[in-house]
């Protein structure tokens, strides 16, 4: 059956995880590394995350658990503006390269791709795609908008500097984008 989990060791682990992920990066992430400044043994790393992947991205889910909030009020605008802005908010400081480091590695790392898949878009894709149809049944979509395009443009300004190794725009700029695509996408 295995001793039970420590909490404070697990915590432990995942704030180096996270710190050294900022740091070095997720291909220079090495678990003895890790296991050095959380302070427990290689051995507790195993018992807990099967891969390096997993425990890159429960180390970032930890530490971004309070800012990933999806909104459900009754204006699909509003709903929008809140969750991109934070979103945006969190990939402009250390927890976005995190992220754009997990994303470098998914390129060679199937394993980590999955992972990210399953954790992060997913989910996302999900309620924006549930947040789409809602909006349309209630008529707050304009007449002729495609639910996935529209997702795309106002999703893109934030993915596509992470993917290119360029800057997650300021939030003013992101404001301003959406208040652009939104107005094309929603009713007033």
């Amino acid at each position: 059956m295995g001793r039970p989990r420590s909490e404070s060791a697990r915590k432990a682990i995942l704030e180096a995880t996270f710190t050294l992920l900022v740091e070095r990066g997720y291909d220079a992430l090495a678990l003895e590394a890790v296991a050095r400044v959380a302070g427990v043994g290689k051995s507790t790393i195993y018992r807990w995350w099967q891969t390096k992947a997993e425990l890159a991205v429960e180390a970032f889910f930890e530490a971004t658990a309070d800012e990933l909030k999806m909104p459900q009020t009754n204006d699909a605008r509003a709903d929008f503006h809140a969750q991109i802005g934070a979103l945006a908010t969190l990939l402009a400081g250390t927890r976005g390269r995190a992220f754009a480091a997990m994303l470098g590695g998914a390129l060679n790392d199937p394993a980590l791709a999955r992972v990210i898949g399953a954790r992060w878009l997913d989910p996302r894709q999900r309620w924006g795609r549930e947040r789409m149809a809602r909006a349309a049944a209630e008529g707050q979509l304009k007449p002729g908008v495609e639910p996935r395009a529209a997702l795309a443009v106002l999703y893109g300004p934030l993915y596509t500097p992470l993917l290119f190794g360029g800057e997650v725009p300021a939030a003013e700029a992101v404001q301003a984008y959406l208040n652009i695509a939104c107005n094309g996408i929603f009713t007033d």
